[in-house]
């Protein structure tokens, strides 16, 4: 799996952004907005979202909808945040057999003529 810094990847995603949103673009072009600050920006809600915590798991859209907003925001202030940040892209892998699907057991009920039960619960 290759590892690309915070900054990188997020410029990467906003770069092809601003290419396919007309608006994002101008957004984009600010320049009062740093890449840079915008990890700083994205460190402050991570440490926000982690509680007091020492580690949280962030999904990209989150992560990449920080980006936008703080691009967006003309009123965002960055203090000076520190923290490390790990960001992996997976690599192409080869295709996986489907895992086999369970079927739900049928069960007889005592006392019925032949028509099938479906039980959830196994033998209780």
């Amino acid at each position: 799996m290759e590892t690309v810094s915070i900054e990188q990847a997020i410029k990467i995603y906003l770069d092809n952004r601003a290419k396919t949103d007309s608006l994002f673009a101008e957004t984009y072009k600010k320049a009062n907005k740093s890449i840079k600050e915008c990890c700083k920006y994205i460190y402050s809600k991570a440490r926000e979202l982690a509680k007091g915590s020492n580690s949280v798991g962030i999904d990209d859209a989150t992560v990449y909808g920080w980006a936008v907003h703080y691009y967006d925001e003309d009123d965002i202030k960055v203090d000076g945040v520190n923290g490390r940040v790990e960001v992996a892209t997976p690599e192409p892998t080869s295709v996986e057999q489907p895992k086999p699907q369970h079927k739900p057991v049928q069960k007889r009920r005592r006392g019925e003529d032949n028509s099938l039960q479906l039980s959830l619960f196994g033998d209780l």
